[in-house]
């Protein structure tokens, strides 16, 4: 299986840096360009199924994909975002524990454990699905979904570069293959060359 990994398009709540978690946060005017771009990038590559998030920015970057492609989206609730409860709608610069600080727990919403735990099982849920096949797979996520994939499951942790960061749209190629995940490209965003992009990073 080869496994495109995609973060959503900008949200007005990403440009303006404010948690948005599980609110119904819809793309942007820049977000629908970005995902755009995207679909136009991977017009030309082989995609047979789009597994998307079902929270309204990844289904609408979905979508766009999906028209390119002319292929359906199937919804997974277990690709949503970290869920920052009490949190949702305010700034990032309230409560940056929710980024940096393991032991953060934001009142009614998930913490790290819970939420790495989810992660591990929406991808696990996928390797039972499309594992042992070699289809090439989308998923359509969330930034914070992307770097727990990346820690919990490819055991990276690209955020100790401080110039990183997950930008929205950025592509994650990786294959797997007998049991194991190897990485080929991560958080690529070359297609959004031009753009004017946000500097909040992790998005949530």
């Amino acid at each position: 299986m080869r496994l495109y990994l995609i973060r959503h398009g900008e949200t007005q709540y990403n440009a303006t840096g404010r948690f948005q978690g599980w609110a119904e946060i819809p793309l942007n005017d820049t977000g629908i360009e970005q995902a755009s771009r995207l679909a136009h990038r991977m017009s030309g590559l082989p995609l047979d199924t789009i597994y998307t998030s079902d929270l309204r920015r990844t289904v609408m970057t979905a979508t766009v994909l999906a028209a390119y492609a002319k292929i359906p989206l199937i919804h997974e609730a277990l690709f949503r975002e970290r869920n920052p409860g009490d949190l949702t709608g305010q700034p990032y610069e309230n409560a940056m524990g929710f980024f940096e600080d393991d032991s953060f727990k934001p009142p009614n919403g998930e913490s790290t454990e819970v939420f790495h735990a989810r992660v591990g099982e929406a991808f696990d849920w996928l390797v039972e699905r499309e594992g042992q096949t070699q289809k090439n797979i989308a998923v359509v996520t969330h930034g914070m979904v992307c770097s727990g994939f990346a820690r919990t499951i490819l055991k990276i942790a690209p955020f100790t570069d401080p110039d990183f960061h997950w930008a929205n749209t950025s592509l994650t190629v990786c294959d797997y293959k007998n049991g194991k995940w190897t990485l080929d490209i991560l958080a690529d965003a070359s297609h959004l060359d031009g753009l004017t992009l946000p500097d909040h990073a992790t998005g949530a």
